[in-house]
């Protein structure tokens, strides 16, 4: 599953306004609940906060784990904070919860405008069972380049089975090879339509079904994309 949380905020509300207050604990529980209704082992979040001054749950990542009972890996893309806020103390980046063993995790700079501007993808290894499966959160700014640089990352792993999730800004993502990835949002007919996308190694998986929550627009301000894939 992947899922934009809007650093904790609801669908109409402002994280960037100083004035708002999110990540409370029944927006936790809100999100968690979202996450819940479809069972998932692996779950990659984007727009995740952390120590930012306008959100009333600081550790939200662990928190949100906690509901959920899961394991967890935060990246942060840089400092954030509302407008206004100096100094800034507060970050944001992604994260990625499972049920299963995580034996590694990374976090990877993939765009750099400046120490405001730039944004991270953040790779954990995944035990499922005895099999250990790489495993991507992100979310493009996106610079023009983005896609490609990412591209260059991930196939350096490309002999190990990958899962890449998160928020591409785009709606397709020619940079990644057809030959090594596969959308699932393509490998249904009519396609899905979302910039939040799915993609797995070709070869190591099966799309089985895709869909969204219903009701994840609301909590955040984007839909919350599952799909279900079986070894192959």
């Amino acid at each position: 599953m992947t899922y934009n949380i809007q650093l904790g905020f609801r669908d109409g509300q402002d994280p960037w306004d100083a004035a708002q207050s999110g990540g409370s604990a029944a927006q936790l529980d809100s999100i968690a609940r979202v996450l819940s209704r479809v069972k998932p082992d692996i779950i990659c979040l984007q727009e995740v906060p952390r120590n930012r001054s306008n959100s009333a749950t600081q550790d939200f990542t662990e928190q949100l784990a906690a509901r959920l009972h899961m394991n967890y890996a935060f990246g942060a893309h840089a400092h954030n904070e509302p407008r206004g806020v100096q100094p800034p103390k507060g970050e944001w980046g992604n994260a990625i919860l499972t049920r299963f063993t995580i034996n590694s995790i990374e976090n990877h700079e993939n765009e750099y405008v400046s120490k405001w501007r730039r944004r991270s993808i953040l790779a954990a290894e995944i035990l499922v069972g005895s099999r250990p499966v790489r495993v991507y959160s992100l979310h493009f700014d996106p610079l023009p380049t983005a896609a490609a640089t990412a591209a260059t990352y991930f196939q350096e792993r490309q002999n190990e089975a990958q899962l890449i999730l998160g928020d591409f800004n785009m709606f397709e993502v020619p940079e990644l090879p057809s030959t090594n990835y596969a959308d699932v949002l393509n490998t249904f007919s009519p396609p899905f339509i979302s910039i939040d996308r799915i993609y797995f190694s070709v070869g190591r998986f099966k799309p089985r079904s895709v869909d969204f929550i219903p009701h994840s627009v609301g909590v955040s301000d984007h839909p919350a994309v599952y799909c279900r894939l079986a070894w192959q």
